[in-house]
């Protein structure tokens, strides 16, 4: 019997019937939802808010029996609420209702059922259902979680080389999909081809966690030549940038330096994600009043260029509502200037909900980094009623004492990836790259789970 299984079997022996039920049932479900991550994402992407859905339908008593999640979580359930609250009360679904509108009558005629994976109900129900996910993942034992991101790690694994294999055969497999199967048009190819990209991009730095306790860098390395050899065949140069700054977070994390002590570095990464959310729209104006927005086209790849158009535009039309915005989804108003979002979700939030939105997705990234020190995730779990405490429970070992500086480079650099993407690439209401979102804090709170365990095992 190997190691993690005896692991697996020792932190059970101590728990009551109950908690041994939930979390086997805890546990199929995820196996079931991350096993058919792999080709799900590889199909469509843009369909996680189904697969989502799966998940979180079966996880829904972990909103009852959280285990102190909802404490844990408070802040940021509290603001991603708020932004989704603050985005129903700005549509014109809601304006309607004030005007005396019926509610059918409003709904029908409303940005609330446009079709595709934008329309606000969709992240209202998601909201519940990608809490529970999360929920589900942080209630299992370190040595479940273990044996369940071993398991990921093959599925992610899988990915990275069918993405691979994609990228030196220019999406081959896809083509031949394409052409006996979906039919697709080729630009769809890049665009779904990129997308599974961006979502095996979301979850590298969880995998790095686990992969680097286990003292196991070999698929690290071939899921990192896989996300690069990807982004430079659908030119997908965001996903690069996003990598890069990622990387530089997370080496600038885990070797801080000693002079620097004082100056933690979860606070300094807190204060320079306003610059992409409070001081970008500002950056963009004063390149518009000095006339270098047009200057600097000339020199910019075209991908580039267009985002620049899109962002000159977006800050002059901000700037006629800069109060209360112009409401929710108003960007497709402005198409083909703004072509279904401005590819900047600080922008977006200002265009759509004015000074308010943008202060709440500003606060939200700056207390997500602030608190990135996982202090609840990392302390010892208290024994449940009827669940006994193991006899060496008492006895920390020193890599325990140590791990929130373990998995902080990691943490980091995950939220980094996320940051960027949503900078520079996704709309601020997409629900897959919502749903993505929530899948890598799942992961990343599996990851810690496992990686604590990985090194119990090894020491």
């Amino acid at each position: 019997m190997t190691q993690d299984k005896l692991g697996l079997l020792s932190a059970d022996r101590n728990k009551s019937l109950w908690r041994r039920v939930t979390e086997g049932y805890t546990s199929w479900i995820l196996y079931g939802g991350l096993t058919i991550f792999g080709p799900w994402v590889y199909v469509s992407t843009t369909g996680l808010p189904a697969l989502m859905l799966l998940i979180g339908l079966f996880s829904l008593g972990h909103l009852c029996l959280s285990h102190g999640s909802w404490k844990a979580f408070a802040p940021f359930l509290a603001m991603t609420a708020l932004l989704l609250v603050l985005g129903l009360l700005r549509s014109d679904f809601a304006e309607a209702v004030a005007r005396g509108v019926p509610l059918a009558q409003a709904y029908k005629g409303s940005q609330l059922v446009i079709t595709g994976d934008v329309t606000i109900t969709v992240p209202m129900l998601l909201w519940v259902i990608c809490w529970a996910s999360i929920f589900a993942a942080r209630s299992l034992s370190d040595a479940r979680a273990f044996a369940l991101f071993k398991w990921f790690v093959y599925v992610l694994t899988a990915l990275a080389v069918v993405q691979f294999m994609e990228a030196i055969t220019h999406f081959g497999l896809r083509q031949m999909l394409s052409a006996n199967v979906s039919k697709s048009r080729d630009n769809m190819l890049i665009v779904g081809f990129s997308n599974t990209n961006c979502a095996l991009l979301m979850l590298f730095w969880p995998l790095v966690m686990v992969q680097m306790s286990r003292g196991r860098p070999i698929v690290v390395a071939l899921t990192a030549v896989a996300l690069i050899a990807a982004a430079f065949v659908s030119d997908t140069n965001a996903h690069l940038l996003a990598l890069a700054a990622s990387a530089a977070v997370f080496f600038a994390v885990k070797y801080w330096p000693r002079a620097l002590k004082a100056l933690a570095p979860e606070r300094v990464m807190a204060v320079l994600s306003l610059i992409p959310m409070l001081l970008f729209p500002a950056i963009i104006y004063g390149l518009m009043q000095g006339g270098l927005a047009q200057k600097i086209k000339t020199d910019l790849l075209p991908s580039w260029a267009a985002r620049i158009d899109i962002w000159t535009f977006a800050v002059s039309r901000a700037l006629e509502k800069p109060i209360w915005g112009w409401g929710y989804e108003s960007s497709r108003r402005f198409d083909p200037m703004i072509p279904n979002h401005p590819h900047d979700m600080a922008l977006q939030a200002w265009l759509e909900l004015g000074i308010p939105g943008l202060l709440l997705l500003a606060a939200f990234w700056f207390w997500l980094f602030w608190n990135m020190q996982v202090r609840g995730e990392v302390a010892a779990p208290k024994a449940l009623p009827g669940e006994l405490r193991s006899l060496d429970h008492k006895h920390e070992t020193p890599a325990e004492g140590n791990l929130a500086l373990r998995f902080q480079p990691y943490l980091m650099a995950q939220a980094t990836c996320f940051l960027v993407i949503g900078t520079i690439s996704y709309g601020l209401w997409r629900a897959w790259f919502y749903c993505l979102g929530a899948l890598a804090v799942m992961a990343a709170v599996l990851a810690i789970k496992a990686a604590r365990e990985s090194i119990k095992l090894r020491i």
